[in-house]
């Protein structure tokens, strides 16, 4: 298989077609398609389906754009970068963040990053759930707890502790902190099974209480609102709370006897972190000391 036909390839359906391949390039339609057409020979496969007023991508020719896009990408900036000698990484930077880590942090952290690399092209996205980093297109994730992948590779950069607090008025109503043989503590949770839980709060010694979930939301953004109003205690990061705590809007009862949560830059194992990936890990990891 030649490079330069599978790079054509890519050029075709990266642009939807050849005749918009042939105004981005500079080159013949007929070139472009001549070098498909080998590629398709040496592969006996059809990667377009072409008709008479479209042209669209077969399902071999999705399989093999999705698999080898992203990789020329990274062998055309490593090229360039050899090449011409330069210090700054390029390209587009695709990166899948967590909702209450990119709302809360991601801004900041984008807008310093494109200062300090301008030839970068950061696109951030975010989403609660797992993406899929190949067949999705993203150059890394931040994941919460990520478990074990042999396909990812990356580092912790940011270590948050849950802490349990409650709103001024719950506290004159229960106290400054709970303790055993009270009525149980109204709390708001992400996902109950709306029965009596025993919250253990860290201390010497460890506290321990009883719990009664009152509401049920899905966000930690949210469950720190419904908090503010007096409805109930809840567990929630440190970073989103400290600022309430530290002005008194929220009353710390303690941290969480749970291990602190873990926030993972990841990209894929499956070939060398480009430039561009390296450079934003490393950013990471001087913006968010642990």
């Amino acid at each position: 298989m030649n490079l330069d036909d599978l790079s054509d390839f890519v050029l075709v359906a990266s642009n939807g077609g050849f005749a918009h391949a042939s105004r981005t390039s500079g080159r013949s339609k007929a070139s472009l398609s001549r070098k498909v057409m080998q590629l398709e020979a040496s592969l006996g496969v059809r990667l377009f389906e072409r008709s008479h007023r479209s042209v669209h991508l077969t399902q071999d020719g999705e399989l093999l754009f999705k698999s080898t896009s992203g990789a020329l990408d990274d062998i055309e900036e490593a090229v360039e970068t050899l090449r011409d000698g330069r210090a700054q990484p390029k390209g587009r930077l695709r990166v899948n963040a967590p909702s209450l880590f990119g709302l809360m942090l991601m801004g900041r952290i984008a807008a310093n990053f494109k200062t300090a690399y301008p030839d970068i092209d950061l696109e951030v996205s975010m989403n609660d759930r797992e993406v899929d980093l190949a067949s999705e297109g993203y150059d890394m994730v931040i994941r919460v707890n990520p478990k074990p992948d042999s396909e990812l590779v990356g580092s912790c950069i940011l270590k948050d502790q849950l802490l349990v607090v409650a709103a001024p008025s719950l506290v004159n109503q229960v106290g400054v902190q709970p303790y055993p043989g009270q009525q149980p503590v109204p709390v708001v949770v992400r996902s109950s099974a709306r029965n009596k839980v025993i919250w253990k709060v860290d201390g010497n010694p460890v506290q321990e209480f009883e719990t009664k979930p009152v509401l049920e939301l899905p966000a930690f953004m949210m469950i720190r609102d419904a908090v503010l109003t007096g409805i109930g205690a809840a567990k929630l990061p440190s970073l989103l709370v400290e600022k309430d705590i530290a002005v008194g809007r929220l009353v710390c009862w303690g941290q969480s006897e749970a291990a602190p949560a873990e926030l993972w830059a990841l990209h894929t194992s499956r070939r060398l972190a480009s430039a561009k990936v390296k450079a934003f890990m490393q950013f990471l990891k001087t913006a968010l000391p642990l």
